[in-house]
């Protein structure tokens, strides 16, 4: 799965943000879409590590695709990105559990399209578990199954449709641009003025100390 796992992780996104908005007041679905490609991290490894001849390894095997399909894996990365997260202050227990949801939803996904998928109860089990609901074959531009794919984006318009239905379209602005982005970003430019404007004042000053220098040269 390539494309599918950004469409459906966007669908989880839109029920899990509603769900936490209602019960905490929050909602950090974006991190659950920025997470939708996390376990494939041991692809590009893998791929990083054959373009430079080094062995990354895992219990002394090379990574490979998969090896980071699994909840072991799935813990640490939301532990890790609830960490770096609260130097935006966002609370530990709010950043874990979206991260874990992105995650998480990455393994369901693949569970469901492939069997067998991966060990996902690693280092538990080796034993690779999947559903296989689908016949996949990546046959739109070599990028998505039709199939899959279509059924994930209906998923997404049937619960993107039921959340404006309660919420309005606020949410969906919180998912493309997060508000503590926003913030941040209001922060930067508000201090920027104020570098420009003050340097702007340093240079009228030093302007008006060379004038005043140069007409007491002029005098004399």
């Amino acid at each position: 799965m390539h494309l599918e796992h950004l469409i459906y992780s966007i669908a989880i996104a839109i029920i899990a943000g509603g769900i936490y908005l209602k019960y905490a007041n929050k909602d950090y679905s974006w991190i659950i879409i920025a997470s939708a490609y996390a376990p494939d991290l041991d692809l590009f490894l893998d791929t990083l590590s054959g373009i430079f001849g080094i062995a990354l390894l895992i219990h002394g095997k090379p990574i490979t695709h998969g090896d980071f399909h699994n909840l072991t894996v799935m813990l640490l990365f939301a532990v890790v990105i609830a960490l770096l997260l609260q130097i935006f202050k966002i609370r530990f227990r709010d950043s874990f559990i979206f991260a874990f949801i992105g995650f998480g939803a990455h393994l369901v996904e693949d569970a469901l399209v492939y069997n067998p998928a991966y060990a996902f109860f690693w280092p538990i089990s080796d034993q690779k578990y999947g559903i296989g609901l689908f016949d996949y074959s990546r046959d739109l531009y070599g990028i998505a199954d039709p199939e899959v794919l279509i059924v994930g984006l209906m998923t997404v318009v049937v619960l993107a449709t039921i959340r404006m239905r309660y919420e309005g379209n606020e949410w969906i602005t919180n998912m493309v641009v997060p508000n503590y982005l926003l913030i941040f970003y209001v922060k930067i430019r508000n201090q920027t003025h104020l570098w420009v404007k003050r340097l702007n004042n340093e240079y009228k000053i030093i302007g008006s100390k060379s004038k005043i220098i140069n007409n007491e040269i002029a005098d004399r």
